[in-house]
C-alpha cells in the first residue's frame, strides 16, 4: 500500500500536483498589423510569478517553425535565419550555436513544453524586426507590428542618371560597396524591412534587378547593375530620414566582355563624407589591448590575451612596413598597463590617420568562436545597448583591472563621431578580407555607443580575433601562420581605405 501511495506522489508531482501546481490564467496579445486580438493560455507555479506560454503559441508569435525532439527533449524555433534551441528543464537556450542563460527553465507540464515569457522579451525580440511589450498588471503583451524602419523604396531615371531613393523611419549609417562586379551592395545597419517588399525583378534604368535581406542586426540592399554604370554616389537626407543613390552611366570599357567581368570598374561617391574623403594614409597606430597586470582573457591551455594581443600587433605592425612602408605605432610595446586615454594620447600624438585595436574574444562555451569588429556608432539594439551601458558605467582609467565582458578594456578611447562613416568602411574592409582569409567564422560588423572624454582623432576601429575559450582557436592565437594571416588581411584591408579615400 505504501509502496502505490510512493508511486503515486511520484506520478502528481511529474505533473505539477504537488509542489509545482500548475495554475492557468490566459493573457492577452494585441497586434498592431492585420491579425485581431486573441487569448492565449498561460500558466505560472505555486512557487513563482514567471510566466509561462506553450512553445507552439511562441512560434505562432514570431511565426517562427517549429520542431519537438521528444528523445532529447529538446524544442528549435526558427525566426528567420536564426534558430533557437531550447531544452526542458535547463535554462539555456542555445543560439546559431551561441548559449545564452534564462532566469527560469524550459518546463514540461500537462503535455506542452512550457517557455519563460522573459525568453520573447529579453531574447528572441533581438532577432526580429517584432518588438513586445508586457504589461504584468493588466496581462496584456502587446506586439508591435513588424517594427520596420526601412520603409519603402522608389526609382526614377532621366537621362543617363537613375535614382534610387529609401526612406527610413530613422536615420540609419549605411555601408555601400561594389567589390562584386555588376553589383551594388547597400548595408543599413540596425535596418529592419519587409525584404520581400524591396525584392524587384523589374528593371529601372540603370538597374537590372534589386534583391534584399534581412539579417539579424541589418538590412542588406543589392542592386545588379548595368555594365555601362561606372558611377553611384550615395547620401542621407533629413526629413524624412533619406538614403539616396544616384548612379550614372559611363562609356563602356574597349576590353573583351570576360576581362569586363573581372574588374571593378564603378566608382563610390559618398556625399556625406565628400569633405573629408581623401585621406592620406602615412601613420597607422596598432593598440594591442590589454597589458602588465591585467590579462585580458586567459586560456584553456593558460594563454594570456595581452601576450596574443601583443603577438598579432608585432606582426600586423612588420607585415604593414614590409608591404606599404607606412608609419607604425604600437600604443605598446612591451608588457606594459596603459590607461585607455593614455592609448588615445598616443594615437593622436602619433598624428595617427588609422587605429586599430587588437583583442581576443571569450565566452563560457568551448564551441563559441569567430572574428568580428567594432565600430563606435549609437547602438541598434539591446545587446548593444547594455554593452555600452555596462562599459559606460566601468571606470578603468590608470592602472585598474578591466571588467569582463565582449570587447572589454577597449572602447572609451575609440569614439570619435567625426570618423564614423569612415570607421564603419574600414570595419568592413576588416571583416570581408579576414572572413576570406582565417579559419574561424565571421561574426559581422557590430556597432556600439560609448562615451568618452576623449576620443581617437582618426578612423578607428577594435577587433576580436579569435576566442581564447575555444582551444582550437587559443591554438591558432599562439600560431605564427595564424599571426600571418591576420597581418595580411590588415594589410589588405589598409589598402582598401588607401583606394576609397584617396
Amino acid at each position: 500500500m505504501m509502496k502505490r501511495i510512493f508511486i503515486l506522489l511520484i506520478v502528481l508531482a511529474s505533473t505539477g500536483a504537488v509542489g509545482q501546481a500548475l495554475a492557468q490564467k490566459s493573457i492577452a496579445v494585441r497586434y498592431d498589423d492585420d491579425r485581431a486580438p486573441e487569448t492565449v493560455p498561460a500558466w505560472t507555479f505555486d512557487d513563482e510569478n514567471t510566466v509561462y506560454l506553450r512553445a507552439n503559441d511562441v512560434a505562432k508569435l514570431f511565426k517562427a517553425t517549429q520542431f519537438w525532439n521528444a528523445t532529447s527533449r529538446k524544442v528549435v524555433l526558427g525566426v528567420g535565419s536564426t534558430r533557437f534551441i531550447l531544452t526542458v528543464d535547463t535554462r539555456v537556450v542555445v543560439i546559431d550555436g551561441e548559449p545564452v542563460m534564462l532566469r527560469s527553465p524550459v518546463r514540461y507540464e500537462a503535455g506542452f513544453v512550457m517557455v519563460p515569457l522573459e525568453f520573447i522579451l529579453e531574447v528572441a525580440s533581438h532577432y526580429t524586426p517584432r518588438s513586445f511589450e508586457w504589461d504584468s498588471a493588466a496581462r496584456t503583451l502587446s506586439v508591435r507590428g513588424l517594427g520596420y524602419n526601412v520603409e519603402k523604396i522608389a526609382y526614377s531615371s532621366a537621362g543617363d542618371r537613375t535614382t534610387v531613393t529609401i526612406t527610413l523611419a530613422e536615420p540609419l549609417l549605411y555601408h555601400m560597396d561594389t567589390s562584386t562586379p555588376g553589383l551594388v551592395r547597400l548595408k543599413l545597419y540596425g535596418g529592419r524591412m519587409d525584404a520581400r517588399r524591396f525584392t524587384d525583378q523589374e528593371a529601372h534604368g540603370l538597374i537590372d534587378e534589386v534583391r534584399a535581406e534581412q539579417s539579424e542586426r541589418d538590412a542588406f540592399v543589392y542592386f545588379a547593375i548595368q555594365r555601362n554604370t561606372n558611377r553611384v554616389q550615395v547620401g542621407r537626407e533629413e526629413n524624412p530620414p533619406r538614403v539616396v543613390l544616384v548612379l550614372e552611366k559611363g562609356e563602356l570599357p574597349e576590353i573583351p566582355a570576360s576581362e569586363f567581368e573581372a574588374r571593378q570598374l564603378v566608382e563610390i561617391v559618398d556625399e556625406s563624407t565628400a569633405e573629408r574623403r581623401s585621406i592620406e594614409i602615412k601613420t597607422v597606430v596598432i593598440d594591442p589591448g590589454h597589458g602588465g597586470k591585467d590579462f585580458g582573457k586567459v586560456g584553456k591551455s593558460g594563454l594570456l590575451e595581452k601576450d596574443a594581443n601583443l603577438m598579432l600587433a608585432r606582426a600586423v605592425r612588420d607585415r604593414i612596413q614590409e608591404e606599404l612602408g607606412l608609419t607604425v605605432v604600437l600604443t605598446r610595446e612591451d608588457d606594459r598597463l596603459l590607461s585607455l586615454t593614455e592609448r588615445t594620447e598616443i594615437a593622436n600624438a602619433a598624428g595617427g590617420n588609422l587605429f586599430l585595436s587588437i583583442h581576443c574574444n571569450s565566452w563560457f562555451s568551448e564551441q563559441t568562436g569567430g572574428f568580428e569588429s567594432y565600430f563606435l556608432s549609437p547602438a541598434r539594439g539591446e545587446s548593444e545597448r547594455a554593452l555600452a551601458q555596462y562599459e559606460n558605467t566601468s571606470g578603468e582609467q590608470g592602472g585598474k583591472d578591466s571588467p569582463d565582458g565582449d570587447i572589454d578594456f577597449i572602447i572609451w578611447d575609440l569614439v570619435q563621431n567625426e570618423f564614423i562613416n569612415e570607421s564603419s568602411t574600414f570595419a568592413e574592409f576588416i571583416q570581408k578580407v579576414m572572413s576570406e582569409r582565417l579559419p574561424v567564422r565571421s561574426r559581422g560588423v557590430k556597432q556600439a555607443n560609448f562615451v568618452v572624454l576623449q576620443g581617437a582623432k582618426m578612423p578607428a576601429i577594435l577587433v576580436e580575433t579569435a576566442f581564447l575559450s575555444n582551444p582550437r582557436e587559443e591554438a591558432m592565437l599562439n600560431d605564427a601562420d595564424f599571426h600571418r594571416k591576420v597581418a595580411e588581411g590588415v594589410v589588405e584591408a589598409i589598402q582598401g581605405m588607401q583606394d576609397r579615400y584617396r
